[in-house]
């Protein structure tokens, strides 16, 4: 009997054993989700799920990509999120990946990955005791950047055109100044074809009288190669610059010594030395300006301004479109009865044209940012606005690789003081992909934006909350998202 207890007792261990349930690993947790570009040495969180076939509680770690790998995370029931933070020390493109266990120890296989681009970003100011800002920003062929503004030394608003190349990490490689006794200033700074610049500035130390349009032609070291200004007895100031299919040279701006009215929008083309080709003025018998040119895609060119000749009334938004020569092919003006104007354009890929500027007609109340968009007769497709109940601007915009458009400014409404830079990101559309504002407690404004090779964004502008007194010049490179990892972002 007992040697078939014991034998009963054995049978019975066995079936029990081969009753148990089998343990199966977690599936194949999900791609991890988190943003697809951030910056050097910034924590951002990324997060994963997985089911369970037995509906056990799961555990997930991740690879970052980097040669790092999280420890595992806190059990969370199946199915449920699990989330970390992780930092990356370098840039580059990195691919973040999941995998699950259970309680019982069963690991998955890893997940697909899930791709990373992770951007160097920082802030940097440049200026000293006076009052010092950045107008205008781009990437160079090394990398770099160049940036033009005004210096000024003494806080008494008498500067010069100030041109600083950095590398790409913002730090200075070399500065230049241009001018005399008196205010003059650097709008527009474009790299040349042969890798040299062309600075747009206005001038009251040299030219005609009044204040003149100056242009500085460098070479790759900064140093003066010519200068040609143009102008009259009265103020001829503001504009842009942009090189041209021959080699030469288009310039905007606007006129009291020549033209119809008040001020006319002014346009003078110049060869590869700067010597004037033709000129041509716009406008009415009221104030007129030309803000920004460039060259269109069938050899003329398209200029933005402002109008208070036609339009609605008030100051208008002003698009000009004229042939190769100058002669004018059409214009358009887009406002209501407040006062409006555009600060950039640039010909979109599909012939259009994208606008930034001011709107006081429409919007959530005071300025807001205007952003238009047209087809290629300057129709308008759509129009968008952004703001709040304080003053806000938009003044650079760029069409990204994506298609939609990237926009800076300056906005009262958000952010953490007095103005800060606002950088709008849109899709093609013109609707809100992401807002970032950058500054502190002072005076911070975005003047110019342009994505850069990475993926990020580059802005020159002018802050007070940051640098070495008065305002100084700021230089901000993002990541594709906006974010930095110093001097404020979102």
């Amino acid at each position: 009997m007992r040697t078939a207890a014991v034998i009963l007792s054995a049978v019975g261990i066995i079936l029990f054993a081969g009753c148990k349930k089998p343990n199966h690993a977690p599936d194949t947790p999900a791609v991890p989700s988190g943003p697809t570009s951030c910056a050097v040495g910034v924590a951002y969180a990324f997060s994963s799920t997985a089911v369970d076939p037995e509906g056990d509680d799961v555990s997930v770690r991740f690879d970052w990509g980097d040669g790092d790998t999280s420890a595992w995370s806190a059990y969370v029931p199946s199915g449920d999120t699990a989330s970390m933070d992780h930092s990356w020390p370098s840039s580059g493109a990195y691919s973040v990946r999941a995998q699950a266990k259970d309680r019982n120890g069963s690991a998955s296989v890893w997940s697909a990955g899930c791709s990373m681009d992770v951007l160097r970003t920082w802030t940097k100011t440049f200026g000293g005791v006076g009052v010092d800002w950045g107008n205008s920003v781009q990437q160079t062929q090394d990398g770099g950047y160049i940036v033009t503004g005004v210096i000024d030394y003494t806080g008494a608003r008498q500067g010069d055109v100030w041109l600083v190349k950095t590398n790409d990490n913002g730090d200075t490689v070399w500065t230049k100044t241009f001018g005399g006794t008196a205010e003059d200033e650097g709008y527009t700074v474009r790299q040349t074809q042969d890798g040299a610049y062309i600075v747009m500035g206005n001038t009251v130390s040299y030219g005609a009288g009044g204040r003149d349009l100056w242009l500085i032609r460098t070479d790759a070291n900064g140093d003066t190669v010519w200068t040609r200004t143009y102008g009259g007895a009265g103020d001829d100031f503001m504009g842009s610059v942009g090189q041209t299919q021959d080699e030469g040279y288009i310039v905007t701006g606007s006129t009291r010594s020549f033209g119809a009215g008040l001020y006319d929008a002014w346009l003078v083309k110049t060869d590869a030395d700067g010597d004037t080709v033709w000129t041509r003025t716009y406008g009415g018998t009221s104030y007129d300006y030309g803000y920004a040119v460039q060259q269109t895609q069938d050899g003329g060119y398209i200029v933005a301004g402002g109008t208070r000749s036609y339009g609605a009334g008030g100051e208008d938004v002003w698009l000009v479109k004229t042939d190769a020569s100058g002669d004018t092919l059409w214009t358009r003006t887009f406002g209501g009865t407040s006062d409006e104007a555009s600060l950039a354009v640039q010909q979109t890929h599909d012939g259009g044209y994208i606008i930034t500027g001011y709107t006081e007609s429409y919007g959530a109340g005071g300025t807001d940012v205007w952003l238009i968009k047209t087809d290629a007769g300057g129709n308008m497709t759509w129009s968008k606005t952004f703001g709040g109940t304080s003053p806000d601007w938009g003044s650079s915009v760029q069409q990204t690789v994506d298609g939609g458009y990237i926009l800076t400014g300056r906005t009262s409404s958000y952010g953490a003081g007095d103005d800060d830079v606002w950088l709008i990101k849109t899709d093609a559309n013109g609707d809100t992909t992401w807002t970032s504002t950058l500054g502190g407690t002072g005076l911070d404004i975005g003047y110019s934006v342009q994505q850069t090779a990475d993926g990020g964004y580059v802005i020159a502008g002018e802050t007070e909350s940051y640098g070495a007194g008065g305002d100084d010049v700021w230089l901000i490179k993002t990541d594709g998202e906006g974010r930095v990892d110093e001097g404020g972002g979102k």
